[in-house]
Order: structure tokens, then sequence, then C-alpha cells
């Protein structure tokens, strides 16, 4: 019989998992749609006067470094308005960061108003000059058919373009299409492929889906150790299903020396997430 509740467990994660996964993450770096945005650093060789002086004149560099300044405090009381104004001049100059900045902000309602249209536009307008995070959230407006159609086809297309710049968002969520079969044939090996190299840049979803692949065999010969590791890899940085995968992996002695006490501790972070499923194994530990 525990041979059977256990082996029903370990089957239950793959669902479980799948589940989750296929239901649509003030400092340098903000939380927009899911994903961490990391901004430049702001000039500091230059005072503030200075940069002000020659922002007012039209410097686009300077409007860009002092919208910087402002959206991170940077010697200045931090003041998302002042850098947002500042942000709008260097854009209106043909500033592609500005433009991505902007894009990022009305995509995620960071003081401003929430607004998807204004935000394909930015985005548009900085993707043209080869900005590959500008290229990823529009692959993500169509991927999500935030404001606009759901389009696989264009959400493939533009997560291509950012991939292809090593960004580590898009590699991932192409990863996601094949994995899924998404606008695409579902091709595990290519899911492989892609989630492969966005773990390699660190991406913790990346990681997480690397396990699942290495647990099922599915694209790569199944290796239950090295899920293991890739699950862990995701689970230390705070993924919830990892956190849950690593629980049952500790209760069941899949892949690792079964530990009731390691096994509760994972399930209680993920379920400290919000992830009903380890809350109710947590509940029927105790």
């Amino acid at each position: 019989m525990k041979w059977f509740n256990q082996a029903f467990i370990c089957c239950g994660v793959v669902l479980i998992l799948t589940i989750c996964l296929n239901t649509p993450h003030q400092s340098r770096a903000l939380e927009v749609l899911d994903h961490t945005v990391n901004f430049d650093k702001p000039d500091v060789k230059h005072s503030l006067a200075e940069l002000t002086s020659n922002a007012e004149k039209g410097d686009v560099k300077a409007q860009y470094h002092l919208a910087l300044r402002y959206q991170q405090g940077q010697d200045v009381p931090q003041d998302q308005n002042k850098a947002i104004k500042w942000f709008e001049k260097a854009a209106a100059g043909g500033n592609a960061k500005s433009q991505l900045a902007l894009g990022i902000f009305y995509g995620g309602g960071i003081g401003v108003e929430r607004d998807y249209v204004q935000a394909r536009n930015y985005l548009e307008q900085a993707a043209l000059q080869q900005e590959p995070e500008a290229n990823f959230y529009l692959g993500l407006l169509y991927y999500k058919g935030l404001r606009v159609p759901k389009l696989y086809s264009k959400a493939k297309h533009y997560f291509e373009l950012a991939a292809q710049k090593g960004n580590s968002d898009a590699q991932y969520f192409l990863g996601r299409m094949y994995y899924n079969g998404q606008g695409v044939a579902k091709n595990y090996n290519k899911a492989f492929d892609e989630f492969k190299q966005s773990a390699q840049q660190g991406n913790k979803h990346a990681s997480m889906m690397l396990g699942m692949l290495y647990d099922n065999g599915h694209g790569i010969k199944k290796d239950v150790k090295r899920s293991i590791y890739y699950y862990t890899q995701a689970a230390k940085q705070n993924v919830p299903e990892a956190q849950l995968a690593l629980g049952i992996a500790y209760l069941t002695g899949h892949g690792v020396k079964e530990n009731k006490h390691e096994a509760k501790e994972w399930l209680l972070k993920s379920c400290r997430q919000n992830n009903n499923s380890a809350c109710e194994m947590v509940s029927n530990m105790d």
C-alpha cells in the first residue's frame, strides 16, 4: 500500500505541475508581468545640475540618465513622475531604452495608469531599434492577448528575435510554446533546447521545466537525479511548483533519500506562496 501511495503521489506531481504551468514576476529591478526588469545604472559622473542643464537643452542621453536618476533615487529623492517626464522627452528624441522603459511602465501600470495600447506603441518603437527586451515584451503581449488578439504566431516571432539576442525570458517562453504545442507542433526536443539555454542564464522558470523534462524523459533521457538538481535550483529561487516537486520527492524518496522533515520544509515554502496542492499535502502530514 505504501508503494501504491508513493506511486500515486509521484504521478500526481506531473499533473499538478502541468496545470500550474499552463495557467496564464524601487531599485534598479522591478517586477512587471512576473518578470524582473533591470535598468541601467544612471550617469553619476556628471552633477545633477549639469545633467539637468544638458537635458533641458535637448541632449537625449542626458535626458535618459536624468530619468534614471529620478527613477532609482540616485543622489535625488526618488520621483517616478519626474522620471517619466524625462523618459518621455528622451523617447521622443529616439532613445530606445527610454521607449522600452515607458513600454514597461505602461504595461505594468508603474507610475502611470496601465495602458497596454500605449505600452505596445512604445515597445514597437524600441523594437525597431533592435532593443531585445522590447521584442520580448511585445511577444508577451501577443502571447497573453493583452489588448491585442492572442496570436501565438506573432508571439513566437517576437520571442525569437529576443532569444537570438540572448534574452532568457524569451527563450523560456519559446520553450513553453514547444512544450505545450502553442502555435507550433509540440516538440519536447526543441523545448528542452530553449529551456537549457534559458536556464544557463539563471532563469528559474526554465530550471523548473528542465526538472520536469528530465523527470518524465521528455526530449531527453529520463534522469531523476538530474531532475532533482534542476528542481532544487528553481526551488531555491522560490518557484513554488519546484518547491512542491521537491517536497513530494523527499516525501516519497523519488530520486532522493526519503526525508519527511525536508519534505515538509519545501512543501511549507510552496504553501506560503499560495500553492494549494502543497498546503493540502502539509495538512495531511500533520
